[in-house]
């Protein structure tokens, strides 16, 4: 045992740091438990991707045959081992090669860009998707290795980086409120749920839900560790006498089709067309979605780095010593994360639910990925999830992404008009992408007849072309 802790001490630096095993074990297991319910929560959404696995009530049609006799149940098996494999292995490698307290797993607001854009609006298979998003790992890791990314964070404003985590937070509640059922969308607008029609599945739904999110609430209110968790699993129990968990197939840990989502990615088709012109386009879709998905991850990044060097004060030096190195590891298990089966993984801002509790050194990383990779046995309970708990999650998980819109300036007309943009907009269209162009576009428009485009970095201004292009040629996405 002495000899473990020596081993430890020499490789993570725990006394420099003022931390001990005891601190990032407890930091670790904060962790785990804060970020549990996501990685469960991402692979609900991806098989969404699949057309005929969703049913009217927003459920997980779990016999439904996607290909080779697979069925959803099984394959969404597949993704949650996958997530968590990811999550493991990702959070190990930051820990060992950066040594911070980061966390990292598959993304939730990229996986949504994935499914509705990506797949949904351009027509993309989910291998195709796998495809498009090892390639942009790759793209990534030239971006950050030539000193590119860090550039691109430098030159976006600050108000417009908390308004895209803002407006992703605003995006994923309102997905969430959709799939409860809480509000519906018919041709006269936006609905709210019939609150005394309890034969209805989708009204038992919503107040399991509106149940749901109360209780995490008052939970996180007590700061209990792991309180979506303990939430969601409270309303995969009320489901059962509600008549809102029906119990499939079960699938063996042993059964589970792992041959369905690893190595999968599927290049072929990615480029379309027989004419010059219509390959020209295909090629066209294909960089700007490339260049979409780099962004996001961007941005992701940006947002936990925002919130990390606020609770890491005396850290900062380290954060900013090392962050070439982290959005290096950023890049390479995105595209390790698309080898498995899944979307970008990417650094989770919930890291500071461990760095709160005392984590300093990536020990606790470590530790988290040990129980990640541990939890995968427990994949195949992923199909048991009704769609009240999940959408709590999403509901919650969203609220919480909201809180830095405090740290916006609405006081000036010229920070706040292109963040409200962003925020809105992103709910409003369904696309991120849409929220995050029209943002920097009018930031620089309002300032360019302000007088004061001199006074915007040029990246800007190469964002903003990319971004009308994006919106005027690839209007599907919207």
């Amino acid at each position: 045992m002495q000899k473990i802790r020596e081993i430890l001490e020499s490789y993570f630096h725990l006394s420099r740091h003022n931390t001990t095993i005891r601190r990032e074990l407890i930091a670790a297991v904060t962790n785990y438990f804060t970020m549990l319910y996501l990685l469960s929560l991402v692979p609900e959404v991806i098989v969404g991707a699949f057309p005929g696995v969703i049913d009217a009530n927003g459920e997980i049609i779990q016999s439904a045959v996607l290909f080779n006799g697979v069925t959803a149940g099984q394959f969404l098996a597949a993704l949650t081992a996958a997530a968590f494999w990811s999550a493991g292995i990702g959070s190990i490698i930051m820990g060992m090669t950066v040594n911070m307290p980061f966390i990292q797993g598959p993304s939730l607001a990229i996986a949504t860009f994935v499914v509705y854009t990506v797949c949904h609006n351009f027509g993309y298979s989910y291998y195709q998707a796998l495809a498009i998003i090892f390639i942009s790992g790759l793209c990534f890791f030239v971006l950050s290795a030539t000193g590119a990314e860090q550039r691109i964070h430098k030159a976006i404003p600050v108000n417009l980086k908390y308004a895209v985590t803002a407006g992703i937070g605003l995006f994923i509640t309102y997905m969430g409120l959709q799939k409860a059922h809480i509000i519906g969308l018919d041709a006269s607008g936006i609905h709210i749920f019939d609150m005394l029609a309890i034969h209805s599945h989708d009204t038992r739904t919503a107040w399991l839900a509106v149940f749901g999110v109360i209780l995490i609430t008052v939970l996180l209110d007590k700061h209990v560790h792991g309180a979506i968790f303990i939430g969601k699993i409270l309303c995969i129990i009320l489901a059962v006498p509600l008549g809102l968990l029906h119990f499939g197939h079960t699938v063996s840990f042993f059964d589970i089709p792992f041959d369905a989502v690893f190595l999968r990615m599927d290049f072929k088709g990615l480029i379309t067309g027989g004419t010059m012109q219509e390959k020209f386009l295909s090629f066209s879709t294909l960089c700007m979605i490339l260049f979409a998905i780099c962004i996001m991850d961007i941005f992701e990044t940006m947002s936990m780095l925002l919130a990390t060097r606020h609770l890491l004060r005396k850290e900062n030096a380290r954060i900013q010593e090392r962050t070439p190195r982290i959005l290096e590891v950023d890049a390479m298990t995105t595209s390790t994360g698309a080898l498995l089966g899944t979307t970008n993984v990417s650094t989770y801002i919930e890291s500071t639910a461990g760095i709160i509790e005392g984590a300093r050194t990536g020990l606790t990383a470590v530790l988290t990925g040990i129980m990640f990779i541990l939890t995968s046995i427990s994949a195949p309970l992923a199909g048991f999830v009704p769609s009240a708990a999940t959408a709590t999650t999403l509901i919650v998980s969203g609220v919480l992404m909201m809180n830095v819109i405090n740290d916006v300036d609405l006081d000036s007309p010229m920070e706040a008009v292109p963040a409200v943009f962003t925020i809105i907009l992103m709910p409003l269209t369904g696309s991120l992408l849409t929220g995050i162009a029209f943002g920097v576009i009018i930031y620089l428009m309002t300032h360019i007849f302000a007088g004061k485009g001199h006074k915007i970095n040029y990246v800007i201004y190469i964002l903003a072309v990319l971004f009308a292009i994006f919106l005027i040629f690839l209007p599907r996405s919207v």
